[in-house]
């Protein structure tokens, strides 16, 4: 299995190592904006590219495995760290998070926040696709049995962003694994580890009142942040995304 992956800065400092999983459809450089503010207020950052986005998974355990060996190998090194999650993202790592905590592992190293950027918490047992009433949206086509193609991205993610940035970038999507929509939530990180739910509130693509509800759950151990943004605010209000996110990890802006 191929694993691209992205690395930003270096960690030579105390702050933890954010590990950034992608939502569906995007590769990690469309996040650039976002992990190169993140990487100039000397966070470390790891970006692997997920194997759904552009392959033809049957499930998300692919993509699980990538985040999980990223949090392995900051782990055996005594690094803390932060899980950032924007969309499909949330489920891969919140499931990739399970056993790795930092009160778990009782050791310098661990999970020590989950952030969820406008991304799916979803409890165990629950798909992507259960939260649609296995309606596929709108705005999904279907070129082949394995894959989904977005369209229409300028108004479903890129609503806020100005259009010379957002009307090219439906050219970078790749295809989207069917499989990993359907893959069933095997842990619930939210409810474990202290995490931030950050809601945008002009999203199209996940309604603002559906990451409130998510944010909300029972047995949840989130704080709430929120953004007036579309569903890309790493595109749109970059530096404003940065801050929230330092804000969450508990750093002074």
């Amino acid at each position: 299995m191929k694993l691209d992956q992205i690395m930003f800065g270096t960690n030579t400092t105390a702050k933890p190592t954010i590990i950034f999983v992608t939502g569906a459809w995007h590769k990690p450089q469309l996040y650039a904006p976002l992990l190169d503010g993140l990487k100039k207020t000397r966070f470390p950052v790891v970006a692997p590219a997920l194997p759904s986005v552009g392959g033809t998974c049957e499930n998300f355990n692919e993509d699980v495995n990538v985040i999980r060996k990223a949090i392995a190998d900051e782990v055996s090194q005594g690094n803390e760290v932060v899980v950032l999650m924007h969309s499909y993202g949330g489920v891969v790592g919140s499931a990739a998070a399970q056993g790795y905590s930092k009160q778990e592992l009782r050791s310098g190293g661990g999970v020590i926040r989950m952030i969820y950027l406008t991304a799916f918490a979803l409890d165990v047992g629950l798909s992507l696709m259960d939260g649609l009433n296995n309606n596929p949206l709108p705005w999904w086509r279907s070129p082949n049995d394995k894959q989904w193609q977005a369209v229409n991205t300028s108004q479903v993610f890129y609503n806020d962003v100005d259009p010379e940035i957002a009307d090219p970038l439906e050219a970078q999507l790749d295809l989207q694994a069917k499989g990993v929509f359907e893959s069933k939530q095997t842990y619930a990180a939210w409810k474990y580890i202290d995490s931030t739910y950050i809601v945008c509130e002009q999203d199209n693509a996940i309604p603002k009142q559906a990451q409130v509800h998510m944010a909300n759950q029972p047995g949840g151990k989130f704080t709430i942040e929120y953004l007036d943004a579309g569903h890309s605010p790493f595109l749109s209000i970059p530096m404003q995304t940065v801050d929230t996110i330092r804000k969450a990890i508990w750093e002074p802006v």
